[in-house]
């Protein structure tokens, strides 16, 4: 392996960044209870990356106006979940509560925020070519199937949330016997951020391989027939079909995600070293 240049710490800090965010759409995910570890473990990577000159806040010092647009996100997703005066993650007797009712909010916060560290660290990718630094096998790995497995679980949220929705406004049109009432309409209204979010995840998704359209099709396919712009199969019933979509979902999920992770703990390892290496250095200098 080729010595750690600059451009691997950037590019591997924005995947660091990603991978923490993409973690806290967990609580966009309604569960019995959450781990307070990996909330604690959340919050500290978030504030360390904020308060300390990280390599993503150095990126976004020297990106003028874009990069501190990208970092006043970063503060804000922070003080939305983690903030002292947020009231949707909040702990209570050491215990992790999440606000189910606010899942939107964070879908809203996290999900462009992604993206947008996404965009810096392509164009980080491509200085990096550029310069011919794009040299790291473990981190080429690593941005690859983080975006992979990214587009799996964030179209998962997505989809727990718009099938809960969709029951929701199912059931208020039965109970008002098919009238549109102000609570069908608030519910369509949630509908329409949840889809207009799977449009944004789609289009700027960079996965070209058949195991990742042999979900996001179907699932595409149910949206349009969810919402009316095409019909169902005869004989099909939408229960039937939420069932064969979170299936294909679930097999690229389980495929991705291990991949990832033991990817990702390679990257970090070498970053561990790479660390070492470099306060050894300057000991050395400092010593001299």
């Amino acid at each position: 392996m080729s010595e750690v240049n600059n451009f691997t710490r950037i590019i591997g800090d924005f995947v660091r960044v990603n991978s923490v965010i993409r973690d806290c759409l967990e609580y966009a995910i309604t569960k019995p209870n959450y781990s307070k570890v990996f909330y604690d473990n959340r919050k500290k990577a978030l504030e360390m990356t904020i308060t300390q000159q990280s390599p993503l806040k150095v990126a976004c010092d020297n990106n003028g106006e874009l990069g501190e647009k990208l970092f006043n996100a970063l503060k804000e997703f922070f003080e939305t979940i983690f903030g002292e005066g947020t009231t949707i993650v909040t702990i209570r007797n050491d215990e992790v509560t999440v606000d189910s009712a606010q899942h939107l909010t964070i879908l809203e916060k996290a999900i462009p925020l992604h993206e947008e560290i996404n965009r810096m660290k392509i164009a980080h990718v491509e200085a990096a070519k550029k310069n011919q630094k794009w040299d790291d096998e473990i981190l080429i790995k690593l941005v690859e199937i983080e975006e992979k497995y990214y587009r799996g679980f964030v179209n998962t949220v997505l989809f727990n949330e718009f099938e809960k929705l969709f029951n929701e406004y199912n059931k208020a049109r039965i109970e008002a016997k098919g009238a549109i009432t102000p609570q069908s309409n608030f519910i369509q209204n949630d509908i329409g951020v949840v889809i207009r979010l799977f449009n944004l995840v789609r289009a700027n998704a960079m996965v070209r391989s058949l195991d990742y359209y042999e979900f996001i099709d179907p699932l595409f396919a149910l949206l349009e027939c969810a919402t009316g712009r095409r019909d169902l199969k005869e004989g099909q019933k939408f229960a039937d079909l939420f069932k064969e979509v979170r299936e294909k979902i679930n097999i690229y999920i389980k495929a991705t995600g291990p991949v990832f992770e033991s990817t990702y703990n390679a990257f970090v390892k070498e970053m561990v070293e790479d660390s070492r290496k470099m306060q050894e250095k300057a000991a050395k200098e400092h010593g001299a």
